[in-house]
C-alpha cells in the first residue's frame, strides 16, 4: 500500500473500503477479492462499471482502493475524489480521504473528513476512535483522551477496542497510558500479551519498565466452574534449555490435544493455549504444570480423559 495507510491511525485499512453488508449484491466478488488482497484482479472485476459515465459511487471507491492497495495514489485519488462527488453520503469515502490526509500529516483536513463521516452516522463507535486518533496525532492529548474514553464506554467489554486504543498511545509515547488500556485489554483477552510482544506499534515504549512488567505478569483468573489440575515434576522450569516446555509440547501432540504453536515465554512461565491452557513454570528447583479449561468446553468425562492422556505422555517423556 506505500505510503497511503497513515502509521498511526490504526482503526481501519483501505483493504476494507465497504463494510461487506454495505456492498451492492452486483460488487460482492469486488469486495470479496479486495478482502483477500487481490487488487489486480477487483480491478479487472469492475470492468464496465467505471466508465466515464457511469454514477456507481461504490464501484468508483472499491476501484480507488484497488489502486491504492497497488500504490497507484494518484489513480486511487482521482476514484475517491469521483466517488464522493457522486454520492457525498458514502461514510467509508470520507474515511478514506481522511487515511490519505494523514499521510500526508495533513492532520486538520483529516479531521474534517472524519468530522464529516461522524455526521453521516453519529452512532457509529469508530467514529470516537478515529478522531481520537487524530487528536493525538495532533498533541492534544486530553481532547484524544475524551474520544478514547467515549469509544471505550461503547465497547466496554472488547479487548480489541482496547488495544486499539493502547496501540495509538503507545506510537505517540504515552507509557502510563497505554499500559494501563492493554491491561484491561489481556483481562479480556489475555493473548494480546503475547500479540503486544511483537506488535512493531509498541516499539517506542517497548523498553519501557511499565511495559516490561506488564509482559511478565500472569492475571489470569479461573471463570467459575472451570476445570483445573497441578501436577509438580522433577525437571525445573528453564526458559533457556527448554527441557520441560519441550516435554509439555510432546505430550500435548502424542496425547492429540490441539494447541496453538505460539507459545508465551517469559523467563519465569510459558503458556500454551488450545483446546486445553496449560502453564509451565517452576519454584524451588521443581517444574509446576498447570492445565485448565473452561467448564462448556468439556464434560468431566473428556476432560479427565485429556487431563490423564497429556499426563501420561508428560511422565514417560520426563523419565531418566
Amino acid at each position: 500500500m506505500g505510503n497511503v495507510i497513515a502509521p498511526l491511525l490504526v482503526c481501519w485499512t483501505f483493504a476494507a473500503a465497504l463494510v461487506s453488508a454495505q456492498t451492492p449484491v452486483g460488487l460482492a466478488r469486488t469486495q470479496e477479492l479486495l478482502d483477500q488482497g487481490q487488487a489486480q484482479a477487483a480491478l479487472e472485476s469492475l470492468a464496465g462499471k467505471t466508465r466515464k459515465n457511469s454514477r456507481d459511487a461504490e464501484a468508483f471507491l472499491l476501484q480507488s482502493t484497488a489502486h491504492f492497495m497497488l500504490g497507484d495514489r494518484q489513480r486511487g485519488e482521482k476514484d475517491l475524489d469521483r466517488a464522493l462527488a457522486i454520492n457525498p453520503r458514502l461514510r467509508q469515502g470520507w474515511l478514506n480521504r481522511a487515511a490519505v490526509h494523514i499521510a500526508d500529516q495533513h492532520y486538520e483536513v483529516a479531521l474534517a473528513a472524519l468530522e464529516t463521516a461522524e455526521r453521516l452516522d453519529p452512532d457509529a463507535a469508530d467514529n470516537a476512535l478515529n478522531i481520537g486518533a487524530v487528536l493525538l496525532l495532533q498533541g492534544n492529548l486530553s481532547a484524544a483522551s475524551q474520544r478514547f474514553e467515549r469509544y471505550l464506554a461503547q465497547e466496554e467489554n472488547s479487548s480489541e477496542a482496547h488495544y486499539l486504543v493502547a496501540t495509538n498511545y503507545a506510537l505517540s509515547g504515552y507509557v502510563n497510558l497505554s499500559v494501563a488500556t492493554l491491561r484491561r485489554a489481556i483481562e479480556l483477552e489475555e493473548r494480546h500479551r503475547r500479540r503486544a510482544r511483537t506488535d512493531s506499534r509498541f516499539n517506542d515504549i517497548a523498553e519501557k519498565a511499565p511495559f516490561q512488567a506488564l509482559l511478565h505478569e500472569d492475571t489470569y483468573q479461573l471463570p467459575p466452574g472451570a476445570y483445573f489440575a497441578r501436577r509438580t515434576v522433577a525437571t525445573p522450569f528453564d526458559a533457556q534449555d527448554g527441557r520441560l516446555l519441550g516435554a509439555v509440547l510432546d505430550a500435548l501432540k502424542e496425547a492429540g490435544i490441539s494447541f496453538d504453536p505460539r507459545v508465551e515465554v517469559t523467563d519465569r512461565w510459558a503458556l500454551i493455549w488450545g483446546d486445553l491452557r496449560v502453564k509451565v513454570t517452576g519454584s524451588s528447583g521443581d517444574g509446576i504444570v498447570e492445565v485448565s479449561a473452561l467448564a462448556e468446553d468439556f464434560s468431566p468425562k473428556q476432560w479427565h480423559q485429556r487431563l490423564d492422556a497429556f499426563l501420561e505422555h508428560l511422565t514417560r517423556h520426563l523419565e531418566p
